[in-house]
């Protein structure tokens, strides 16, 4: 296994957290805005206590222009994007200067949809370049643990948004199993009292509570 220097770890883990937080956060906002538009209701200071982030929201109209877009909110999606994309500008030569412009596109998208009146068809094209980033990313990235070291960043993430948001909880065993399997990719330091939660939790014989598997999966690396 290629040895990788602790600070590119890093760089490559938090791209891929940043990246997942990105994509995963517009799909559910972008349902928060249909049910804005449909009259429905969104309880946005339950989404900000389930994260962990201050409420300085004025409504929900203002939560969901103000979390997706505003660079000055630490919280933002746009924000996520801004250091999605400073990780891969110092990881240029690593992941390939063609696969960092799926990265530039995805943000200049976020760009275009903080200026748009109806900005879902700008939002699909932030879906989109992230997409075509991962595709990019596997073709480019030689170093198979580099490769592991930035899916398992997306693995965490997304763990992290499904056990606090409860999303998508059909896919919560499947998706421990595949932070495991890239865990065993790489050379990344590990707790090892969190890997064995996580890993009882993914073959089914596990009742850890779920705060106690997302701290498991939070402090799982040691970068």
């Amino acid at each position: 296994m290629d040895s990788i220097t602790l600070s590119k770890q890093n760089r490559l883990f938090w791209l891929g957290r940043y990246s997942e937080r990105v994509y995963t956060a517009v799909q559910i906002l972008m349902s928060q805005m249909d049910r804005l538009l449909d009259g429905g209701e969104v309880d946005y200071p339950d989404f900000c206590h389930r994260l962990g982030i201050p409420c300085p929201y004025q409504s929900a109209e203002d939560f969901v222009c103000t979390y997706l877009f505003s660079p000055e909110d630490p919280n933002s999606v746009r924000t996520s994007a801004d250091l999605m994309l400073g990780n891969g500008m110092v990881l240029r030569e690593t992941i390939s200067t063609p696969t960092l412009a799926y990265l530039q596109m995805a943000q200049t998208a976020m760009e275009l949809a903080a200026k748009s009146a109806s900005p879902t068809v700008e939002l699909q094209w932030v879906l989109d370049d992230i997409m075509a980033f991962r595709g990019s990313f596997d073709d480019s990235v030689e170093t198979e643990s580099a490769r592991n070291i930035t899916k398992a960043g997306v693995s965490v993430e997304r763990l992290s948004l499904m056990l606090r948001l409860d999303w998508q909880p059909e896919r919560l065993e499947g998706e421990l199993r595949k932070l495991l399997n890239r865990l065993y990719k790489t050379d990344l330091p590990t707790h090892i009292a969190a890997r064995e939660v996580v890993a009882q939790q993914a073959m089914g014989e596990g009742a850890a509570q779920r705060q106690d598997l997302l701290e498991s999966v939070e402090g799982l690396f040691l970068v």
